[in-house]
This record gives structure tokens, sequence and C-alpha cells, in this order.
């Protein structure tokens, strides 16, 4: 196998526009790619060692720490598809994704030392093969990926979901903003589903009827993003974080985030993810409404925020 002096791979983060838990009971969701948020993986030849070094880790694969097993497993496997289990090398990564947010860090990770090292080895990359060894981290890391992060940290337009049946991308053609904010508190995926279990135990009907009004708010903000209605648009991601809120999966410090971003001007504002912490968005008509909106955000205790231009 002739291999190149570098291998280099990039992705990107995403985020739930809508649709979250009520995919979880065949309800559509939409995830978007967020290019600003970045993740490179450069595989190098090394004299010694198969070293990972990274913002939150580094060592040698074989005593690296059981919170990045996901990413073992994948290395070991992709060792495995060239035939060089014994390879030597030192993998770097960079990346601004914050961890346990929502934002697909652990897909996107995954996409990028993929590509790496096919990169490295000069080989064609198929959609096929990057799903598949981008799983084997998800699996490892998340139990049992929807397959809808895999797809969006690699794609350029929005996704379209519905679990076991349905991903799409589709083109958009809306003006405006993003801007993404960091709570500073890990998401809490396993608990926030729970949430809703509970919810539906004690009050079946009311809980379910809501998962059901998230999926027809999906359909409309899919409207909206084709055919560039901002202002709707906001209305209805507005609509949605109050529907995840009576439904239990917001969060004290999620709510103050979305109310401080409303009071700054933006079109509207939701959690994204699981909730119950993670991070949140806001729409903005522009790009100076934006940086006012991150502003405020940063001023009500946003650990970090992100503007994301859509057109």
């Amino acid at each position: 196998m002739i291999s190149q002096m570098i291998g280099v791979g990039t992705s990107h983060a995403k985020v739930i526009l809508i649709g979250e838990h009520a995919v979880v009971y065949g309800q559509p969701a939409i995830a978007m790619p967020l290019p600003n948020l970045t993740v490179t993986a450069t595989l190098r030849p090394a004299f010694r060692g198969q070293v990972l070094d990274g913002n939150h880790f580094h060592g040698e694969l074989n005593e690296i720490g059981a919170n990045i097993e996901g990413l073992r497993q994948l290395i070991l496997r992709l060792l495995d598809k060239f035939g060089v289990p014994d390879m030597t090398f030192t993998l770097s990564i960079e990346t601004n994704i914050p961890q346990e947010r929502g934002l697909g860090a652990s897909a996107a990770l995954a996409t990028a030392v993929t590509k790496a090292f096919f990169n490295y080895f000069n080989t064609d990359l198929s959609e096929t093969e990057r799903t598949y060894f981008t799983d084997i981290e998800e699996t490892i890391t998340h139990g049992s990926p929807s397959g809808l992060d895999a797809a969006t940290v690699h794609a350029t337009n929005p996704v379209w979901f519905v679990k076991n049946k349905i991903m799409q991308s589709f083109d958009m053609h809306l003006s405006g903003t993003l801007v993404i904010a960091d709570t500073g508190i890990h998401g809490q995926t396993i608990r926030a589903i729970s949430v809703i279990k509970e919810q539906l135990k004690i009050n079946f009907d009311e809980t379910y009827a809501q998962i059901e009004h998230l999926g027809s708010l999906s359909d409309e903000v899919r409207l909206a993003l084709v055919n560039n209605q901002p202002a709707y648009l906001g209305e209805l991601f507005s609509e949605a974080h109050r529907t995840l809120r009576s439904l239990g999966v917001s969060h004290p410090r999620l709510d103050k985030l979305v109310t401080a971003a409303i009071n700054a001007g933006a079109l509207g504002a939701k959690l994204t993810g699981a909730g119950v912490g993670g991070a949140m968005f806001a729409l903005a008509k522009n790009n100076n409404d934006a940086i006012t909106i991150a502003n405020a955000l940063n001023a009500a205790g946003a650990q970090n925020t992100w503007i994301q231009p859509l057109s």
C-alpha cells in the first residue's frame, strides 16, 4: 500500500434545527451543517509509537483513556483496513467543536480521522465506507447512532431525517445568520430521553400530542428554509423551544439564553440537541444583529458563542 507523507481529513459540526426527541418517536427532524465549527485530523509517520495528540488527550493509542475508546477502536479498524496494524504514527487533532453539546463532535472527529487515513494511503473514500467507519466510533460513544450526525457533519446542505425511513439533503434559500451558544453544561441525552418516557407514562395523550406538534413544526421549518421566510422561521423555533420546555427537557440556563437572545433582537431561539444543558441557537436577521445577539448571550452567561452565516 503506497502512502503519502501526510494525510489530512476535515469535517464540521452540525446543529439540529428542529425535531429533537420527537425524532425518537418517528417524527421528522432537520439538521444543518455548521462549517465554521471544524475538526482537522493530520496523520504523520513516526519513528516509534502510535501517538494521539488532541485538545483534550495526548498519549499512546494503547494507553489512551476510556473516554475516547470509540476513537481508539476506529483507529484500530482503519489500521486493519490498510493492513498496517503495527504502523507507527502521530495523529494530531485540532478542533473548536465543544464536546457533549449535541453539535456532532464525535461524528465529526470520526469522519475527519477516517478521511485522514484514506488520504494518507491515497485511497478514494466512498460514502458507504465513510459512514461505516464513522458509525464504529459513534456506536461505542453513543450506543445506537441514527446516522443523522454522520450524514450532517459531511453535508453542505440541511438534512431531512425520519428514523429508519428517510435521510436526504435539500437546498436551503434563507437569508439570515445563526448564533450558537454553549451553556457550559454537558448535554444529558439519556436523562432527557428518560424524562419524556416518564411524561408519556404519566400523561400519554398530552405528551404524545406535543411530540406530534414538534413533527408538524418540522414540516413548517423545512418550507420556511426553502422559501426564505426568516421571520416565520424564528417564530417556529421559539414555539419548538416552548414545547420542548413543557416536555421537561430544557434547563434554566438554556431558558435564560433563549430569553436573552430574543431580548437582543433575535427572530427566534431554541435549545438544540438533547437539552438539559448543552447548546442553543438563535436566528438573526443579519450578521450585525448576530454580533449584538452573541454579545448578549455572552453577557447572559454563555460559555462560548459562534456565528454562522446562512447565505
